[in-house]
């Protein structure tokens, strides 16, 4: 049973580019110093932002995987290395949600906590798409 209709890859490729700028730059927002959105606890330290701009980075690491995967062909590299951000970004999801479930709270989270979780939710399924979405068989000229 298919729950979603064929999705086509281009678009996926896409939508998944943009979630990976805009998870970049807001975190090179952050690096920066930028306190919107971190509950009053801006990153002020040298290692706190180096941190921050290191996960900027892999957000725009994410971004090149999912233009590549856009054009041209389905390189395995590419395609495992969307297969591990979405993983990666899954479990974040489930560890997050976890803990609020343990402690049937959401820690001071909030509903910023919230809108963030489900743009990690997001990103894991665009990019689990990416990764796992195969392409349609190719058709020989007979």
């Amino acid at each position: 049973m298919r729950f979603l209709g064929p999705m086509n890859l281009t678009r996926v490729a896409r939508l998944t580019t943009a979630w990976g700028v805009i998870f970049a730059v807001v975190h090179v927002y952050w690096a920066a110093g930028g306190a919107a959105g971190t509950n009053g606890d801006p990153a002020d330290t040298a290692g706190a932002q180096g941190y921050i701009a290191f996960i900027a980075a892999l957000g725009f690491a994410g971004a090149r995987v999912a233009a590549g995967l856009a054009r041209g062909p389905r390189r395995r590299t590419l395609v495992l290395l969307a297969r591990a951000g979405g993983a990666a970004l899954l479990l974040g999801v489930v560890a997050g949600t976890g803990r609020w479930l343990a402690d049937w709270s959401l820690d001071g989270d909030g509903a910023a906590g919230i809108a963030i979780t489900l743009y990690f939710l997001l990103g894991g399924l665009l990019f689990s798409a990416l990764g796992w979405r195969r392409t349609a068989p190719s058709v020989s000229p007979a």
